[in-house]
Parts: C-alpha cells; structure tokens; sequence
C-alpha cells in the first residue's frame, strides 16, 4: 500500500470540502424561496401565506337576502397550497380542508373547501364544499371573498346551496 503526504492528504481534504460544498449550493438552488408573508419584503408580491379571521354573511343567492346570523370563521392558508378552516364548536359539521392557488393578477386567489356535514346524533349526512374567489388589498393583510356553498348528501347529490360575501383580516399575533 503507498504511504500518503502531507501534500497528499491536504489535497484529499479540499477535494472533499470541495464536492461538499458544491452538493450544498446546489441542494439550495433546487429549492425554491420560501414565499413571504403579507408584505414587506422588497419585490415580493402580498401571500396569503398566514392565519386568517372572516366574517361571513351568508345570503340568498337568487334574492341576496341575508340567512342567518353572520359567523365567524379562522382560515390557515399553508406555503405550498394547503388550507384550514377552523369553525366555532359545532357537532353538526367537522373543519373543512382545501387548496388554494394564486389566480390571474397580483392579488387574485382562489380556494376550495370541504366539510363532513352530521346529524344531532353524530351520524354523517352529507358533506358541504365552498368555492371562493378572493381580492387582496393593497396592504395584503385584508381580503374581501365571493363564496359559493354546496350542501351534500351522503351520496354526493347536491341537495342545497347558498351564497356569501366575507370581509378578512390577517392575524398577526397582536
């Protein structure tokens, strides 16, 4: 077997240190950027990337008279287009989880839910999904939404439907 230099070694060591590096730089370059919350990195468009408080009259979608009272509603909206809706204690629906994309313009979204609908003694009866097409303001921590709502039978048969209009407020924590 050779015996190795001191010269030998060193060398052996940057080459080493070397393809590291290089396997690094190019692991970094095959991800891509995190997208930025809200604004406020320069360049960057609005996100809707964060935690989300809407307030939500539904209506009448024929006659756009109100039905019910106006709820109260959390949206997480996840990088990658992933979303959850968080709803007041209810034993008549489960959460609703969705995809959501970015649609024509800087500030145009979309998003698409569903949830388990349940009878008074917890036996599912349905489902309900909600489209929406939403505008963010210039400040991209407000976004105002047009909303569809389909109800569901068990069998997936569009039983019901109905309309809202929402006003959204991005949670910052403070």
């Amino acid at each position: 077997m050779k015996k190795m230099t001191p010269t030998s070694i060193t060398l052996a060591i940057v080459a080493i240190v070397s393809a590291f590096a290089m396997s690094r730089s190019t692991i970094k370059a095959q991800n891509p950027p995190v997208e930025p919350v809200g604004v406020g990195i320069e360049g960057h468009e609005p996100s809707l990337v964060g935690v989300w408080v809407m307030h939500v009259p539904r209506r009448n979608c024929e006659t756009d008279e109100p039905i019910g009272a106006t709820s109260q509603i959390q949206l997480t909206f996840a990088k990658g287009g992933t979303l959850l809706e968080t709803i007041g204690p209810s034993i008549l629906r489960s959460p609703g989880n969705g995809i959501w994309k970015h649609e024509s313009g800087w500030n145009e979204y979309s998003f698409v839910l569903r949830f388990m609908r349940f009878d008074a003694a917890g036996s599912l009866v349905g489902s309900g999904v909600v489209r929406a097409a939403l505008t963010l303001d210039e400040t991209g921590d407000h976004y105002t939404a047009t909303a569809t709502n389909d109800v569901l039978d068990v069998n997936g048969n569009v039983i019901g439907s109905g309309c809202a209009t929402s006003v959204s407020t991005r949670f910052s924590g403070e």
